[in-house]
């Protein structure tokens, strides 16, 4: 049978769990726009480090704007391309069915496309000129164009008595900062022009996309922020058994646990144990998924990552960078969580002079914040690494020695050969 896990960054999960609270009160932004007529007061940012769902809970909120009529535009931003222009094309695709009805707004949106240098014609978008620097005239002018092309497509829409546009906009950190400027003045103008434009904005970025994102136009602040966190033991459970179960397959205890407990929350390691495992077990209906086929998984996934993402993550650290990942490794819990005095302590520093440090790790995506005064790493099991690559072992600083699940605790076999071909340390 096929493997009902689905392990790739963006995919979505044939069982979504742990993401309600956002879900609803996107369909409710969707209800109060439907209803009245006009845009959404806030912008609602998701943020979280990579594998939390972000793309996936924005999918699933086009899926439903789209089951309610809203017409729907994405854009996944990066740190190369004209974004505005981008979106300017998008936008243009998403509504080009409905021109037959919206004569005279439609000339007014395809002028203010011409603006930014986009082309519509029979339903094709082209792109007329190639992107270029903008100094503060010709921002001015695009923060202008995109705003006023955003509220006429929302006209558009409503004239063909559709609830309104729906923009979801991806990984927002990786635009340029003046680009932002453009992208955040211009949804601003949109959002506040007189008469019903129905728009409704959801975005997504990495946990410093706060900052960035008040750094382009501090108005921002006031957007709607939620952050994607790991899933809780319920919903991680539920997003591990109930794929196989629709399969009628089911999984022994200690295998479950196994599994559970080395993703430690993470949607995206739910899914890659999740499939491993079924790879490795190839199971039948009415049969289980056993601890060796489990055992198995987190090994071949283990060691995807250390010669994937953690080799990556490692080679591009400081050798500052290093030593405090290395520290957080050897303090964690069994939980992976890290008390800062421990860190402190163990580097003999102060919290001040590792703060720097601390907020680069955090930049990257390497760790993340577990509360006030704790530490873990955004990815479960890069401590593993860690300990294998510096020949280091865990101290468990006042803390009780709980025996860990098969295949969660660092591997004596691979710390051994943890020094081979390891990249130079950054200076």
């Amino acid at each position: 049978m096929e493997s009902p896990y689905t392990p790739g960054f963006g995919a979505r999960p044939s069982v979504l769990v742990g993401r309600d609270q956002v879900l609803s009160r996107a369909a409710a932004t969707l209800t109060r726009v439907a209803n009245s007529g006009r845009s959404a007061t806030q912008v609602t940012v998701l943020t979280g480090t990579r594998g939390m769902g972000k793309t996936v809970t924005l999918g699933e909120i086009a899926t439903t704007a789209r089951a309610r009529g809203f017409v729907t535009c994405s854009l996944s931003l990066d740190s190369v391309s004209d974004n505005i222009q981008l979106l300017a094309g998008r936008i243009a695709e998403a509504i080009s069915p409905l021109q037959s009805r919206a004569a005279p707004l439609w000339d007014r949106f395809v002028r203010r496309l011409g603006t930014l240098s986009v082309e519509l014609n029979a339903g094709v978008v082209k792109v007329t000129s190639e992107p270029h620097s903008r100094g503060t005239d010709t921002e001015t002018s695009a923060r202008q164009a995109l705003g006023e092309l955003l509220a006429r497509a929302a006209e558009i829409v409503a004239e063909h008595d559709q609830p309104g546009l729906v923009l979801l906009l991806d990984e927002l950190q990786e635009a340029p900062r003046t680009q932002l400027v453009v992208l955040f003045n211009a949804i601003q103008d949109a959002l506040t022009t007189p008469g019903k434009i129905p728009i409704v904005i959801f975005a997504a970025g990495l946990p410093t996309t706060p900052e960035k994102v008040m750094e382009a136009a501090s108005f921002t602040e006031r957007f709607d922020f939620h952050t994607l966190d790991r899933l809780d033991q319920t919903a991680a459970e539920r997003a591990l058994l109930e794929p196989s179960l629709q399969l009628h397959v089911t999984w022994d205890t200690d295998a479950a646990d196994a599994a559970l407990t080395a993703a430690a929350g993470s949607p995206y390691l739910i899914q890659k144990y999740g499939d491993e495992a079924w790879l490795s077990a190839d199971p039948e209906p009415d049969t289980a998924i056993e601890l060796a086929a489990v055992t198995a998984a987190i090994t071949q996934v283990r060691d995807g990552l250390d010669a994937g993402m953690f080799r990556g993550r490692w080679a591009k650290a400081t050798s500052a960078e290093r030593a405090l990942l290395t520290a957080i490794a050897q303090v964690a819990d069994n939980y992976g969580i890290a008390r800062t005095r421990d860190i402190t302590a163990l580097l003999d520093r102060t919290t001040p002079q590792l703060s720097g440090t601390r907020k680069a790790l955090i930049d990257k995506g390497i760790i993340e914040s577990a509360g006030t005064g704790l530490l873990r790493y955004a990815m479960p099991g890069f401590a593993d690494f860690v300990l294998a690559a510096t020949q280091s072992r865990r101290l468990y600083l006042g803390q009780p020695q709980a025996a860990l699940p098969t295949g969660s605790s660092p591997r004596a076999t691979r710390r051994a050969a943890g020094s081979r071909d390891l990249p130079p340390a950054h200076t």
